[in-house]
């Protein structure tokens, strides 16, 4: 036997042993319950109202506006602004914001309004006024209130937001664009051939290959449209009766 085994023998255990009382005596105070968090219904429009301007956005978007580059990295205002489009529906916000800040100052009318709405989905109200400020897009209702017609930009795209129909299927184009954008602009984030440029610019050949890319969704595009109107059946010349002569009628 050890002698820690020994001491441990010789213990004395108690019975009943004593627990002393609390030193701070318990309270039968009730915590108040925490409110349960919710998202503000300002903010969920702002959203939505940002996603079917985004869709609507890339849906009317060309090839011919994508292909617009300053540079091999640096696209165009317009172009800019799809590439934000694009980005917001990938759920990249920061990449989408950079994009349509550098397309704002560069005097891109409609791009202030998508920053306006992204920063009000998220609750900042004072950014989302400044944006709202910048933008040349008719917000203000002038007009005097006897006309009820409202037919400003806002109320548009409310009503867009709010037509309950089956989404379209994107273009060739748009779901080329909606695959290739978000993961070569994240690759640009690891570019360190510029370092001084605080925007996710893309990799060198993001131009050359983008190019490649609409060429080939609009050459399919145009494929399907060609197949789809040589299998409609031909119409049918119509066959009409002759009219009775004036010996027939009598």
């Amino acid at each position: 036997m050890t002698p820690i085994d020994e001491l441990l023998a010789r213990a004395r255990l108690l019975d009943q042993p004593v627990v002393p009382r609390d030193i701070v005596p318990t309270t039968a105070t009730v915590l108040p319950v925490l409110p349960v968090l919710t998202t503000d219904p300002e903010q969920e429009r702002a959203a939505e109202e940002l996603k079917t301007l985004c869709e609507t956005v890339l849906a009317h978007t060309t090839p011919a506006l994508l292909q617009a580059f300053i540079t091999e990295h640096l696209p165009e205002p317009p172009a800019a602004r799809v590439l934000g489009c694009v980005l917001q529906l990938a759920d990249d916000e920061d990449s989408a914001r950079a994009w349509w800040q550098y397309a704002a100052g560069a005097g891109d009318d409609l791009t202030p309004y998508c920053l306006y709405l992204q920063h009000l989905g998220h609750g900042d109200t004072d950014a989302a006024a400044w944006w709202l400020h910048q933008s040349h897009i008719d917000h203000h209702d002038d007009r005097p209130k006897s006309l009820v017609f409202d037919d400003s930009f806002p109320t548009v795209l409310r009503v867009l937001t709010q037509l309950e129909a089956t989404p379209r299927p994107r273009s060739e184009v748009a779901d080329a664009v909606m695959h290739y954008v978000p993961g070569a602009v994240a690759l640009g984030y690891l570019d360190l051939d510029h370092p001084d440029f605080d925007m996710p610019l893309p990799r060198g050949n993001f131009a050359e290959q983008l190019g490649v890319l609409l060429a080939a969704a609009s050459a399919a595009s145009s494929l399907r449209t060609s197949r789809a109107a040589a299998r409609l059946p031909g119409r049918r010349p119509s066959r009409r009766r002759p009219k009775p002569t004036t010996q027939e009628q009598d």
